[in-house]
């Protein structure tokens, strides 16, 4: 579900996200914080966290003065991850919590994201209700008596996260390995906390990028290009593996040992291939509906069962809570397991290591033994009211022998691949990926759909 104001400042399934300036203000986070907060019991307590961007600190003061103003119990984090926020909400009793942080977005961007008292992101009826008060103006004012001071984030809950890592992971098996590891943070929230993360773990960590300074030195999406700029030192350094987040630690990229930057499509996999190992035969995965098939694959290699839903960290958290699924991921680099409602770049890297230590297999070996396809993404502009009028036309005449699926746009399926298309809920393009096992097949299907799609257009 998506309501979209301007271009600039959009509404959906993760929250309020937009421009800062042309789009983002204090004054619609302020609206937005207020909508959550008239959600709330009287009282409640609300954790806010964010990332170092340079608007982050704008946007903060305003979420918790609105939240003070309708009543609420503030605790402020200051930086903290994405993973940190999903754990530390329901472990201490919060009412919800708001992210503020632009994720994997282009510096000048940002966003105010909802949590639930169970650390998750809000499902689809508590979206709604939060949009009829946000657009509505319906807020709760509390009296002088009734606005609290904020507090701080006490240093004792935080390291309940570690422990959780800690206990969670296989700690003395990575410990006991003695990796060298090299991180990019992009100067984002895992930044601050890089160094406690390789203490608990036992890691020579080579940092990079590791200055919450606000300011974005790359396209903080984790991809090969974001990846390629430490390539270069992993081998001579004798890393174990390169690991690059983007700036709230909810998605991560991987470099193999031998200097590999892999697609961000195959960090779900290759992390699934060994949490399987774990559970029994039958257990269910989830992910989206244009993820890549060596998801399948490897899901079918362990005998268990794959669901797959709408695109969107929302989508895809919810859909393993109503499923029980014991994981879950997206082919943009985000992987979680049965127990954390949300994505966490400590957990995914931690999980990577352990996988490492205790096969006793290096990274480069993990990852040759899955199956590859050829992946083609582009982006297409569109700005038609009658967008999806045209998807549905185009379904009718691109392909009669596909398996067609309109869970999400469309997705054609055949033996060696798939095609999907998908209209974006942030801007106003087509978002188009096709997988094929060559590369030829692969492009020469995203060419004919998108002659197609510009014919229909005309």
């Amino acid at each position: 579900m998506q309501e979209r104001s301007t271009r600039q400042l959009s509404i959906g399934a993760a929250g309020m996200r937009g421009m800062v300036g042309p789009g983002l203000t204090p004054g619609a986070a302020c609206d937005f914080a207020a909508a959550f907060a008239s959600m709330m019991e009287e009282d409640a307590p609300v954790l806010v966290g964010c990332d170092p961007r340079t608007s982050s600190e704008m946007l903060r003061c305003a979420v918790i003065s609105s939240l003070a103003g309708c009543g609420c119990r503030v605790v402020d984090g200051g930086i903290l991850t994405a993973g940190m926020m999903h754990f530390l909400v329901p472990r201490f009793g919060f009412g919800g919590g708001m992210l503020i942080t632009g994720g994997h977005q282009a510096a000048g961007w940002n966003a105010l994201i909802p949590l639930a008292a169970d650390g998750s992101y809000f499902d689809g009826l508590r979206q709604r209700e939060l949009f009829d008060l946000y657009h509505g103006r319906r807020f709760r004012a509390a009296a002088a008596s009734g606005v609290h001071p904020f507090e701080p984030l006490g240093p004792e809950m935080l390291e309940t996260y570690w422990n959780y890592l800690a206990e969670t992971l296989d700690s003395s098996a990575i410990a006991a390995a003695e990796f060298r590891v090299v991180g990019d943070f992009c100067n984002g929230s895992g930044a601050a906390h890089a160094r406690t993360f390789a203490e608990r773990l036992g890691l020579d960590l080579v940092s990079v990028n590791d200055v919450p300074s606000g300011v974005l030195p790359r396209d903080p999406e984790p991809r090969p290009r974001s990846e390629s700029p430490i390539r270069s030192i992993i081998a001579p350094l004798g890393a174990a593996a390169g690991l690059v987040f983007n700036s709230d630690m909810s998605r991560m990229g991987v470099v193999s040992d031998t200097g590999e930057p892999l697609s961000e499509e195959l960090t779900f996999p290759l992390l699934l291939d060994y949490v399987l190992e774990r559970f029994p035969a039958g257990s269910r995965v989830v992910t989206n509906i244009c993820s890549s098939r060596t998801i399948d694959d490897v899901v079918s290699r362990h005998g268990d069962v794959l669901e797959k839903g709408k695109v969107g960290q929302a989508n895809v958290i919810d859909m393993m809570r109503s499923t029980g699924a014991v994981a879950a991921g997206e082919g943009s680099g985000s992987v979680t397991i049965h127990g954390m409602n949300g994505f966490d770049g400590f957990l995914m890297a931690g999980l990577l290591l352990e996988a490492i230590a205790r096969r006793r297999i290096p990274l480069s070996s993990q990852v040759a033994a899955l199956p590859r396809y050829e992946m083609v993404k582009q982006t297409i502009p569109c700005d038609s009211p009658h967008a999806y009028l045209l998807l549905r036309r185009l379904r009718d005449e691109f392909d009669d022998e596909a398996e067609v699926n309109d869970c999400d746009g469309l997705r054609f399926d055949w033996p060696d691949g798939f095609l999907s298309l998908r209209l974006s809920s942030t801007e106003g393009s087509l978002r188009l990926i096709s997988e094929a096992r060559s590369r030829e097949t692969a492009q020469e299907r995203a060419w004919r759909a998108r002659l197609l799609w510009e014919r229909l257009s005309s």
